[in-house]
């Protein structure tokens, strides 16, 4: 990575008086934003080259659409034996298939890190029902703060408003619903049953932010979308006319309730009355899973050498942990159903090298379940790979990232923090990002379930300095 731009911020603000060491607390940030966040954020952003995150953002989109064709070229065109392949209990398949075109939307953000040489995929989160999309308010409030402004103009910096792509997609959704205003169509959030109250201050700061761009966002649950005469579905007696999905198929499945309402949502998005943003569909390329497939050799057979190069330039190495996975298509000559072999030799290969991997459940949120190799002792170890016969896990290859230095604003030192870079890609391409950081003292896992963990915007800058571009 180039650090350029960094190493200049990180000089300036060892001045205790130039204004950069305290920016976070003379921005002037949005009341509910700061309500949220306002207490968990890192000193300063952090700074990446235009260039090369556009180019990470189109990696993703790339690795999206391979995902997107495994079922049809490995599993002949199957949903229910792909999702079996990666692990996805029936009672899940059956929601996340329900409606599916086998077109999903590419709307999705990555969890990577940076090695210092290149970002590394962790992890592809597909669909709407994700967290980071109104970080550009701590980006505009920082430029607000003369101090800043004078170096984002001095590096030519400049930000992606993730909240823009998420209102274009809405937009764009609503264009195809009968009597909706294209422009200032009526959205609702909508949870999983009793889960809105679990995240309010995120909600009410994506409300406040949505606002800004023009629209109106309404907030509530699946099993309180009423459909009417005309087969378009109603928040609180209000008619909508797109429903920004939050919910997640773990939250349908197993509940008649919710699972008839989203049966309703799912006719009324056919018959273009309401709009669904995203289906749930996506859920089946979200599983770390999936990503897991692709380094599986009758897998891997299918795939163009060009497909080839991109898994090895982006993805570590993954290995599915799971009796229940199936290797492909059996009528395939290119690869077989060979689950239980494969599931045997990632298993054997997760027990010889415990210090260079990190175990994650395929599904999960928040590290739930994140076991990292080199810091349990061998028995906790195996003890965590026992529970792979009754949970989807993968084993991913360890990906040590490069330190971010940050200027501690009470002391002055200068320590490393490893970040998480959320990076979000959408039919436009880069869609901006975030950060969560953690110093390595702190722990090994970076969420706000760790009270280490500080957030942060990102921006971008050219290759070169403004005047050095003009030599």
């Amino acid at each position: 990575m180039d650090s350029s731009v960094t190493s200049r911020y990180v000089t300036e603000s060892a001045n205790p008086d130039g204004g950069l060491r305290t920016l976070t607390t003379r921005a002037e940030i949005p009341a509910v934003y700061g309500t949220s966040y306002g207490h968990l954020l890192l000193p300063r952003p952090v700074f990446v080259s235009e260039q090369e995150i556009g180019a990470f953002a189109d990696d993703l989109a790339a690795i999206f659409r391979v995902l997107v064709s495994l079922p049809g070229r490995c599993f002949g065109g199957d949903l229910h034996r792909y999702g079996a392949a990666i692990g996805l209990p029936p009672e899940l398949i059956e929601v996340m298939t329900e409606g599916a075109t086998g077109d999903p939307l590419l709307y999705a953000r990555a969890d990577a890190f940076h090695d210092g040489a290149r970002f590394r995929l962790l992890e592809l989160n597909v669909g709407s029902e994700l967290g980071g999309v109104d970080i550009a308010q701590l980006n505009r409030a920082f430029l607000d703060v003369p101090a800043f402004r004078a170096f984002a103009e001095a590096n030519g910096l400049d930000h992606t408003d993730t909240m823009a792509h998420l209102v274009a997609g809405l937009r764009g959704a609503a264009g195809g619903v009968a009597d909706a205003d294209p422009v200032h169509p009526v959205v609702a959030l909508i949870e999983g049953p009793g889960a809105l109250g679990d995240h309010d201050g995120v909600f009410l700061s994506i409300q406040e932010d949505m606002r800004g761009h023009g629209i109106e966002l309404l907030l509530g649950e699946i099993q309180e979308l009423a459909e009417g005469a005309d087969g378009k579905l109603a928040l609180h007696g209000r008619p909508v006319d797109v429903v920004l999905r939050y919910f997640a198929a773990g939250q349908i499945a197993g509940d008649p309730v919710a699972r008839a309402a989203l049966t309703r949502l799912n006719r009324a998005h056919a018959a273009g009355r309401t709009a669904l943003f995203t289906p749930l569909e996506g859920a089946l390329f979200t599983s770390k899973a999936a990503l897991g497939l692709l380094h599986r050799p009758e897998v891997r057979a299918t795939l163009t050498e060009a497909e080839q190069d991109l898994v090895d330039r982006v993805l570590p190495h993954t290995w599915v942990l799971s009796g229940e996975s199936g290797g492909g298509d059996s009528d395939s000559d290119s690869s077989g159903d060979t689950g239980d072999a494969s599931y045997a030799e990632a298993l054997a290969h997760a027990r010889a090298h415990r210090t260079s991997l990190v175990l994650k459940p395929g599904i999960g949120y928040s590290a739930d379940g994140v076991v990292i190799g080199r810091d349990v002792t061998e028995e906790q170890w195996q003890e965590a790979l026992e529970r792979t016969a009754v949970r989807d896990y993968v084993a991913q290859e360890l990906v040590v990232p490069a330190l971010e230095q940050v200027v501690d604003p009470q002391s002055g030192r200068t320590e490393g923090w490893v970040a998480n870079w959320g990076v979000f890609v959408t039919p436009q391409g880069y869609g901006g990002a975030f950060c969560r950081a953690l110093r390595p003292q702190d722990g090994a896992v970076i969420t706000y379930a760790n009270p280490g963990t500080r957030g942060t915007c990102v921006f971008t800058h050219p290759a070169a300095r403004p005047e050095e571009s003009r030599i």
